[in-house]
């Protein structure tokens, strides 16, 4: 039987647990009047439980859904990594040790990517340094909002270029910069909860679909050809437009090749989107493209997993993003 790999899943170490419960502001996890607990991230508070730090409740959801590994990150959208770096550098070192803990006593069934105090570009690359060589973690997290134009991803550039000389992959995942200011969906407005995680949805695709134009769609990567990179949630809306790309270049840059035949190969990953969605980027990108992601446990990994399997894609292909592809990506780390 061929793997099945959750390519985006989230894991909270006990360490962390901890010093988030230690914080009096966000990132913190605080006790509420109900009697549970709450996750302040930055720019709302969620609930937070048991399904984020729980191992053995993890490997029994694993074994019931017939997920062989997970590829654990810290949760992006957070804002952890994103804090100042004196306030960063102990929390991500919490998770980084505290994953490859996990990574060591259960190799057959956890890989690991590290978080980054990224305030600090210097500092970052010293801790990336670190988890590679002392940890072996398989590569690192950065925010999609570090790539929503070629101008902003050169502030991370130096991180591409330390990966391509001592290994790991990158995972783009929808996050804030340090000192990054949020969009008009951050502040309260005047509508109903429903209308604002809408917004927010489209929000987080919008941004995602910026990121492809940078790391898909310009020479940004052409230097890291050694370097997998993983953007979560199907690169956003990309697949959608990326007919409307080639109808615009047809008629004002008719001597230049069409977007779509120029679509750098990277892995994206299917966290929340439907069957639908995935058999649109199978044939846009190449089913040996896309992987199986849930966002585990901020969404449902069930029905994330189910999306692959009732996508019209034929039985190889299915095989190929359930966790083919990632073990593909994985040995390339």
């Amino acid at each position: 039987m061929p793997p099945v790999i959750d390519a985006h899943a989230h894991f909270l170490p006990e360490s962390l647990v901890s010093a988030l419960r230690s914080r009096s502001d966000a990132p913190d996890i605080r006790r509420e009047p109900d009697g549970g607990e709450s996750f302040g991230i930055y720019r709302t508070r969620m609930p937070y439980g048991r399904t984020y730090d729980a191992l053995d409740a993890r490997l029994s959801r694993m074994e019931e859904l017939g997920v062989d590994r997970q590829i654990l990150s810290l949760p992006g959208l957070f804002g952890i990594d994103s804090r100042p770096a004196p306030q960063a550098l102990p929390l991500v070192r919490a998770f980084n040790d505290g994953i490859a803990d996990l990574v060591r006593r259960h190799p057959e069934r956890f890989s690991g990517i590290a978080a980054l105090p990224l305030a600090d570009l210097h500092v970052a690359q010293e801790e990336y340094r670190r988890v590679r060589g002392d940890l072996g973690l398989s590569g690192m997290i950065l925010p999609g909002d570090a790539f929503v134009s070629v101008a902003a991803a050169e502030r991370v550039r130096p991180l591409f270029e330390l990966a391509a000389t001592i290994g790991g992959l990158v995972f783009v995942h929808p996050g804030p910069l340090p000192n990054g200011t949020g969009s008009a969906v951050d502040a309260p407005a005047p509508h109903t909860d429903s209308v604002v995680h809408r917004r927010v949805t489209v929000d987080i695709q919008n941004r995602m679909t910026e990121v492809m134009v940078t790391l898909a769609l310009t020479d940004f990567l052409a230097p890291y050809p050694s370097v997998p990179v993983q953007v979560a949630n199907l690169g956003g809306s990309l697949p959608f437009v990326i007919e409307r790309m080639d109808h615009v270049y047809a008629l004002r840059h008719p001597e230049a090749p069409p977007p779509s035949l120029s679509l750098r190969s990277l892995y994206v990953d299917a966290a929340s989107l439907g069957p639908r969605a995935i058999a649109l980027a199978a044939e846009v990108y190449g089913a040996d493209r896309v992987l199986f992601g849930s966002d585990y446990p901020v969404f449902d990994d069930g029905r994330c997993l189910d999306a692959v399997r009732r996508s019209k894609l034929s039985p190889d292909e299915r095989a190929l993003i359930a966790g083919g592809n990632a073990a593909a990506m994985l040995a390339r780390t």
